[in-house]
C-alpha cells in the first residue's frame, strides 16, 4: 500500500471514530434531555401533590407539619423554575440534533474515502494535492459543529469497537475484555442519570423525613 493509500486509511479512520463518538454523544443528550424533561415534570407534580396533601390530611395551621409541607411546596416550586431554566440554557436537545447532523456528514465523508481507496487498489492514483484536500474537508467538516463529543463518548465507540483492528494500537494492553465494554457503556448511561438521580434522591429524602406525627 502507497504512502497515500496508508494516509487515506488513517484519515478514513480517524473520520469513522469522530463520527462515531458524535453519533453516541447525540444520543446521550438525547436521552439526557428526555431524563431532565420527565423528571422536571414529575418534581412539579410533586411540589402540587405536597399542598394536596395538606388538605386532605388537615394539617393544624402552625404545626411542624404543617409548616415544613409548606417549606417543601415552595422551595419545590423555585427549585423546578431554576431546574428548568437551566436546562434550557444547555440547550441538550439542540445539541443532540447539531452532533447527529455533524456525525452523518462524517459518516458520507468516510464512505467518500472508502471508494477513493477502491480506486486505488483497482490501480487508479492520487495526488498529495488531492490528499491534502480530502483531508482539508474532513477537519472543515469536524469544526462545523460547534459543540463536540465528551471523553465518555469516545471511549465508548472504542469498547463498541475493541475488536476492529484499526484501533488495536490505541489499547495499551490488551483489548478490553467484555466487562469493560459493559462498563464503558455503564459510564455512558451514568452521565445521562447522575445529575438528576441525585435530586430524585434528595427530594425523595424530603419527602420522607416529614414529620407526619406533628400534624
Amino acid at each position: 500500500m502507497t504512502n497515500i493509500a496508508n494516509f487515506l486509511e488513517e484519515l478514513r479512520t480517524a473520520a469513522w471514530r469522530t463520527e462515531g463518538a458524535r453519533f453516541n454523544a447525540a444520543r446521550r443528550l438525547k436521552r439526557r434531555d428526555w431524563f431532565a424533561t420527565f423528571s422536571i415534570g414529575t418534581f412539579s407534580a410533586a411540589g402540587i401533590a405536597v399542598a394536596f396533601i395538606q388538605k386532605v390530611y388537615e394539617a393544624t395551621a402552625g404545626t411542624p407539619a404543617d409548616k415544613y409541607l409548606t417549606a417543601l411546596s415552595v422551595c419545590l416550586g423555585l427549585f423546578v423554575i431554576v431546574v428548568s431554566l437551566i436546562e434550557w440554557g444547555a440547550s441538550g436537545a439542540v445539541k443532540a440534533e447539531a452532533l447527529f447532523q455533524n456525525a452523518q456528514r462524517l459518516n458520507a465523508f468516510q464512505r467518500k474515502l472508502g471508494q477513493r481507496l477502491s480506486e486505488i487498489a483497482d490501480g487508479g492514483a492520487l495526488s498529495f494535492d488531492e490528499a491534502t484536500v480530502l483531508r482539508e474537508e474532513y477537519e472543515a467538516i469536524k469544526i462545523e459543529c460547534t459543540h463536540n463529543h465528551e471523553p465518555v463518548d469516545d471511549q465508548l465507540f472504542l469498547a463498541q469497537h475493541r475488536l476492529d483492528p484499526q484501533f488495536v494500537h490505541l489499547f495499551r494492553r490488551a483489548k478490553p475484555s467484555w466487562v469493560e465494554a459493559k462498563w464503558a457503556w455503564m459510564l455512558s448511561l451514568l452521565s445521562v442519570v447522575w445529575y438528576f438521580g441525585f435530586f430524585w434522591l434528595a427530594i425523595g429524602g424530603l419527602l420522607w423525613a416529614t414529620p407526619w406525627k406533628g400534624t
